[in-house]
């Protein structure tokens, strides 16, 4: 009976050593949620600040005069197959309504929002100053949503808010 005891205390410290040895990675593999990557980005070099003062600049001269065809072109093509110039047309003139016209405005940072395949996709903020007529202020948030891949970016979404 002894020896049957002996035989499980060492099969239980064979267990044990070998739980800690395993257990002990050299080479912890890395799992970064988008959150962690999101606090520690840097855009790529293709949305450089010249491309962001770029598409405030297109905005901002589109949205003042109303131009609508100009607004729908600023996105690319996967965002054009989601809806129809119609209807872009349709929320961009709810919006010249409420809000008048953009006075100025500066880029103040960006979000990594996501990644889908080899795709990254950023939010870039502006803060505005709305025009005195605005139903909603004279201060709001800009954001254009684009999708990086490589070398190129694509934008996917515009989107003006208040305060």
């Amino acid at each position: 009976m002894q020896v049957s005891q002996s035989v499980i205390i060492i099969l239980l410290v064979a267990n044990l050593i070998a739980t800690i040895w395993f257990g002990i990675d050299k080479e912890p593999t890395q799992s970064v949620s988008v959150a962690e990557k999101a606090a520690t980005h840097e855009l790529p070099s293709v949305v450089n600040s010249e491309v962001r003062k770029d598409l405030y600049s297109k905005f901002a001269k589109a949205f003042n005069s109303a131009n609508y065809d100009a607004l729908y072109n600023m996105f690319g093509p996967a965002a054009k197959a989601q809806f129809t110039k119609d209807s872009a047309d349709l929320e961009f003139q709810k919006l010249t309504k409420f809000f008048h016209s953009v006075e100025s405005g500066a880029f103040t940072h960006s979000e990594l929002t996501g990644t889908k395949g080899n795709t990254n996709i950023y939010v870039l903020y502006y803060v505005v100053k709305l025009a005195e007529s605005s139903e909603f202020g004279t201060s709001g948030t800009l954001k254009i949503t684009v999708a990086v891949q490589g070398g190129e970016y694509q934008v996917y979404g515009i989107r003006l808010n208040a305060g």
